[in-house]
């Protein structure tokens, strides 16, 4: 959370300096995973024009059993961002690494697993699967370029609760950090920020990002963080892979640098502890994300029936997409087949329940929505299947659905 609050920070502060990074190649990596469809977020000068999501994926190096660097690793760090300029407010929900998820083409397993199997589309695969929300951008981020903004910063001021220490010589992991008000280096503030050696575990370390995160705003709001907008920019985006523009960064950046601090929202993914896992808990995580991603009461979900149509080529994304909204607060009817798919993503409102439509389609990487069936040929309609007419809303899964999502990469 640190680190993807920064990088739009910096933004804010000197677009120009990286959209001539970007141009000159220096920001790593490539772009994994596709564009939204929906055209650019943001106008000229500089500002947003809805709401979009972002997943930051924080990595670290991982040692294989010689002792050698993994190539790829599991993600260290997800969070997942809700930037909404209509009602000004940015809201950040930590997903703890060990929290039980469905990866898509894997199993159940710990959620930041999905970045040693697939990378990064594979990780927005599953943070979508998990949460029912789509994310439009993402930024993943090494652990180099957190620990050299801090140090360019000049260090960030911190209240240590308690003495540290933790030694693992084959991670090359070495926390010594003493309780009480001190300022921290990089490297300090990013041991201060993953120690999880405690009762806690992950979830105390969520609450320190958190700390660190408010420590680092208070410097990159002074004048010499402006001044050193270059190089802090340079260290972020030598480490740092994004399918961002130049201009969306800057956008967002100058945004969260005018945002009063009441309007930021930080949050923990609901949940309890089980042997070896985060376990969702599904009825809290239901009214965070209905309230905090779609700004909707979330009784506005058990109020609305759903029949999920797709073709049989469809069956399984079908079944994990009623899976994933019935997890979220939506009543099934029933998942059934159509005897040839749409071109897009439909949902069908037959209820007279447009809130819910308009929630659904969001759910569904922002399907169309229209109150009539789409017409059938006569030889399609002789062999398919209707509607269940107690639905008030009808999912059409299109050629688009293949990946459970309407907003497919």
């Amino acid at each position: 959370m640190v680190v993807f609050v920064c990088v739009f920070l910096l933004g804010g502060l000197a677009g120009a300096y990286l959209a001539f990074f970007k141009a000159a190649g220096m920001l790593t990596g490539n772009t994994v995973t596709e564009r939204p469809q929906q055209g650019t977020p943001v106008a000229w000068p500089l500002r947003l024009t809805r709401r979009i999501t972002i997943l930051y994926i924080g990595t670290d190096v991982t040692y294989d059993a010689k002792h050698r660097v993994v190539p790829v690793s599991r993600a260290d760090t997800l969070i997942l961002a809700s930037i909404d300029p209509v009602r000004r407010r940015a809201t950040f929900v930590s997903i703890p690494r060990d929290t039980r998820a469905v990866i898509p083409g894997v199993g159940t397993t710990k959620v930041n697993a999905a970045h040693a199997f697939g990378g990064v589309d594979l990780t927005v695969r599953a943070v979508e699967q998990l949460l029912g929300v789509p994310v439009d951008f993402y930024v993943k981020m090494k652990i180099e370029g957190f620990i050299k903004l801090i140090d360019l910063l000049g260090g960030v001021d911190v209240d240590v609760e308690r003495d540290m220490r933790y030694v693992d010589r084959w991670g090359g992991i070495n926390i010594n950090l003493k309780k009480g008000y001190q300022r921290l280096n990089g490297k300090q503030a990013m041991d201060y920020a993953r120690f999880r050696h405690e009762a806690l575990g992950d979830i105390g370390r969520v609450g320190r990002q958190q700390k660190v995160m408010r420590a680092i705003l208070e410097r990159l709001r002074t004048r010499e963080a402006l001044f050193r907008s270059a190089p802090l920019i340079r260290a972020m985006t030598e480490n740092t892979e994004t399918n961002l523009t130049p201009q969306e960064i800057g956008a967002l950046g100058w945004f969260l640098v005018r945002l009063p601090q009441d309007h930021f929202a930080t949050h923990t993914l609901p949940g309890k502890f089980s042997p070896g896992y985060w376990e969702p808990e599904w009825p809290q995580i239901r009214e965070l994300i209905a309230k905090e991603f779609y700004a909707v009461d979330p009784d506005v979900l058990a109020e609305a029936t759903v029949e999920i149509l797709g073709p049989a080529a469809l069956a399984r994304p079908a079944r994990e997409t009623a899976q994933r909204l019935e997890r979220l607060g939506f009543k099934i009817a029933r998942v059934g087949t159509i005897p040839e798919p749409v071109d897009a993503t439909t949902v069908v409102d037959r209820g007279g329940k447009p809130e819910a439509a308009r929630l659904l389609s969001a759910m569904l990487g922002r399907a169309r929505v229209v109150t009539e069936m789409p017409q059938t040929s006569p030889q399609a309609a002789r062999r398919g299947a209707r509607p269940n007419p107690t639905a008030d809303l009808v999912v059409l899964l299109g050629r688009d659905g293949a990946n459970g999502n309407a907003n497919s990469r």
